[in-house]
């Protein structure tokens, strides 16, 4: 087996173009192969004469002219007509005898009368004394409307009509067997291609271990060593940007502990105020920065697991309300999803920062949605212009962009780490202006069964809502 495996793949072309090419040649090869074992089994025989209905149809020919022709002329055609293959044809007195026996309802009889055109009169002469009956073979008698008598012998055979249901099954075969043919080549030229496409679609994402396809086409080949290079030099800028980051984190935590133990020592309190703010704008800056690298970075299916997300919500929530934040549950359906809780949290922690921050207040509510279920964080402030949505999730983009990074509270790196996180659980983030004014920042994330399946999320069937 393995060796016509080698085989195989020794004669396959290597390219589209060719593999393409092959495909179009074996089709019209199997489609001449079938034709040609249609033609051979279904073709009528090289001699026509040998057919019964031949012989029938040319009996009832010279009938019609011993019908039509003079009664002098008639002893010569029926001489004319002894010449005819298969059958034997005499002359005959109109004669029935006593022990004739009906005519029985035969295809050979049934054609001659259909070919005669006329009332014939047919008449069984196997029963003649003068006359041994032979096996296979019909002796009658003929008489025609305007007195032609005949009497002739022919084969007692079916008539076998044309083969109409063989042929049909014939062609539906073979358009079945080009069209399976031609399904199996083109799933096995395209296949690649698909896995290709999924393996650059999965890149980046929390389900980033599809294979690059290691068969297929030269084209498709080139492609996926291009591709599997491509994601290398992508991860280790990735690893590059996270070491520098780190080792910038730890360099810095040093200079700015050491500064805050000096500012201690100043003695103007205005001026102490304001070194110990840029130094806290500092650390804050630097912890920021890590935080959005290590969410945007992809992690292992196999470290998410069940997550209750009413609880997380609940929890969130709690945390502000302890703080005396106007933060409010209003609908919160018990539903598992699959991810890492501490993500979760601190993605719903950001957009209700956000909206304490700039909408004054906070209202969370969970309901279903078609990729799964949906928590959205309502807030009564200015929203975001529709021209500035996009660029909001941009790292270093605040909403108060009019305001200096002094009198700031963010460093415009919230929605980009509850962008990096949904994504990560395969979801994704939607603000939205409502009308009653506010923002409405939702998080759609699938279910713990949708994800598990790899499935299209569906609508999540309604559960009953929980008070806050």
């Amino acid at each position: 087996m393995s060796a016509f495996r080698r085989l195989r793949d020794r004669l396959r072309p290597q390219s589209i173009a060719g593999q393409i090419a092959l495909l179009v040649v074996a089709g019209i090869a199997v489609a001449h192969m079938v034709a040609t074992a249609a033609f051979l089994l279904l073709h009528e025989p090289q001699n026509p004469d040998t057919l019964p209905g031949v012989a029938a149809g040319r009996l009832s020919t010279l009938v019609r002219l011993l019908d039509e022709a003079d009664p002098a002329a008639r002893p010569a055609l029926l001489a004319s007509g002894r010449s005819l293959p298969l059958i034997r044809v005499e002359a005959w007195d109109g004669a029935v005898p006593q022990d004739a026996a009906p005519v029985p309802d035969l295809p050979v009889i049934r054609r001659l009368r259909v070919g005669a055109g006329r009332p014939v009169t047919v008449v069984d002469l196997s029963k003649d004394q003068d006359r041994a009956p032979s096996d296979g073979l019909l002796h009658i008698g003929m008489v025609t409307p305007n007195g032609a008598t005949l009497q002739a012998t022919l084969p007692d055979a079916p008539l076998h009509p044309p083969r109409q249901g063989a042929l049909i099954f014939t062609v539906v075969f073979l358009a079945l067997t080009l069209a399976l043919l031609c399904l199996w080549a083109t799933r096995a030229l395209t296949a690649p291609l698909a896995r290709l496409a999924g393996a650059a679609e999965a890149f980046g994402t929390r389900d980033d271990h599809v294979a690059l396809p290691e068969a297929g086409p030269r084209e498709v080949l080139a492609v996926s060593r291009a591709l599997d290079r491509m994601r290398a030099r992508v991860r280790r800028l990735i690893d590059d940007r996270t070491q520098m980051l780190a080792a910038i984190s730890h360099d810095l935590r040093t200079p700015i502990t050491r500064l805050r133990l000096r500012a201690e020592f100043i003695e103007d309190e205005h001026t102490r105020t304001a070194t110990l703010r840029d130094l806290d704008q500092m650390n804050g800056l630097v912890e920021a920065a890590l935080s959005f690298v290590r969410d945007g970075q992809t992690r292992d299916a196999g470290s998410y697991s069940l997550v209750d997300l009413a609880s997380v919500v609940q929890t969130v929530c709690d945390d502000f309300s302890d703080f005396g934040a106007p933060v409010s549950v209003g609908r919160s359906r018990h539903v598992l999803v699959q991810g890492r809780p501490e993500e979760l949290q601190r993605a719903i922690t950001n957009l209700v920062d956000n909206a304490v921050k700039y909408g004054g207040r906070a209202e969370v509510r969970m309901e279903a949605s078609e990729r799964g279920i949906r928590v959205c964080v309502l807030d009564q402030g200015p929203g975001i212009p529709d021209s500035e949505r996009d660029a909001m999730l941009q790292p270093f983009v605040r909403g108060d962009r009019a305001r200096n990074l002094n009198e700031a509270s963010g460093f415009g790196l919230g929605l980009s780490i509850v962008l990096a996180i949904v994504e990560a659980h395969n979801g994704r983030l939607i603000l939205e202006n409502r009308r009653e004014g506010g923002l409405c920042a939702a998080i759609e994330l699938p279910l713990a069964a949708q994800a598990y399946a790899g499935r299209t999320a569906r609508p999540a069937s309604p559960l009953p809502a929980r008070a806050a």
